[in-house]
């Protein structure tokens, strides 16, 4: 069997390892049935394309569903093409071949862009820069997306595996998503939990409030709560203190954070002699 020229080999599919954080599902539903059926019938059309290992063993880079189905079919070998790759080469072959199948997952998508993003940076000697030196601006190019609708993808990579979910499943919108994103881990955590108390997902509107109140930190365990349950929120009020009406009572090198010190001893001191005054009432 000849394919483009390249020698195709069948080797046990034992010898063959997943490619590593592969970005696409391979899912035992109805299209996998549909492949299980054609294989059983014609036998693999087309074949797999592997890379060697350093240790003699094999690293699937394109054909993952190929091989899910070959396994479930019971078979022990499989049509390959052996090809030399390094790791770069390897990611960026492995997202392109999977790419154009149809109906990706947000997070298939977020995953993959992230991967060929990380690959395009890391091969930037000799690399042709695209207009603007985005590398999302190449994989826009390459896919038919604006680089900021890349961009958006590859943000998604930072939300937790719940709320990404929720991307998946449709419940959560992708702008919103976005804007959470920029949480860090413990505090979309805690918007994960207010989603599962109120039954509802963040809209833009709100997601900009989550954001906006980590970023002037104003964020708290209950910030998403009350965000949610469109109760009558407002960020913490903030105290402003004109340094130069108390710069007088300090010597000229004293630094903010002595100030400060200052008048918080200053404040604790005249809150005990209050307290002194009414116990000898």
């Amino acid at each position: 069997m000849k394919a483009s020229g390249e020698k195709v080999t069948n080797i046990a599919i034992d010898q063959i390892h997943p490619f590593p954080n592969h970005p696409f599902q391979v899912n035992d539903d109805e299209a996998m049935e549909r492949l299980k059926e054609s294989i059983s019938l014609n036998g693999v059309l087309t074949p797999a394309t592997v890379r060697q290992l350093p240790d003699g063993s094999f690293q699937m880079v394109s054909g993952h569903r190929r091989m899910a189905a070959c396994k479930a079919l019971g078979m022990e070998k499989m049509p390959v093409i052996v090809r030399e790759m390094d790791d770069i080469t390897a990611t960026l072959t492995m997202v392109d071949s999977n790419r154009q199948r149809e109906s990706l997952l947000p997070s298939e998508k977020a995953n993959a862009y992230k991967m060929r993003q990380d690959a395009l940076k890391s091969r930037s000697v000799g690399q042709v820069v695209p207009q603007g030196g985005r590398t999302t601006e190449q994989i826009g190019n390459e896919t038919g997306e604006s680089y900021k609708t890349v961009q958006r993808f590859i943000r998604l990579t930072k939300l937790i595996p719940p709320l990404l979910q929720m991307v998946d499943e449709g419940k959560m919108g992708m702008i919103p998503a976005v804007e959470l994103s920029y949480l860090p881990t413990k505090e979309q955590e805690a918007v994960l939990s207010a989603i599962e108390a109120e039954q509802s997902v963040p809209s833009l509107a709100q997601a900009k409030a989550l954001r906006k109140s980590y970023v002037e930190d104003e964020f708290t365990d209950d910030t998403p709560l009350c965000v949610l349950s469109d109760s009558k929120w407002k960020p913490a009020e903030k105290l402003t203190l004109p340094m130069e009406r108390f710069a007088k009572f300090f010597p000229k090198d004293a630094t903010p954070k002595q100030m400060e010190q200052a008048m918080l001893e200053g404040l604790e001191l005249r809150q005990k002699r209050i307290r002194s005054r009414q116990q000898e009432r």
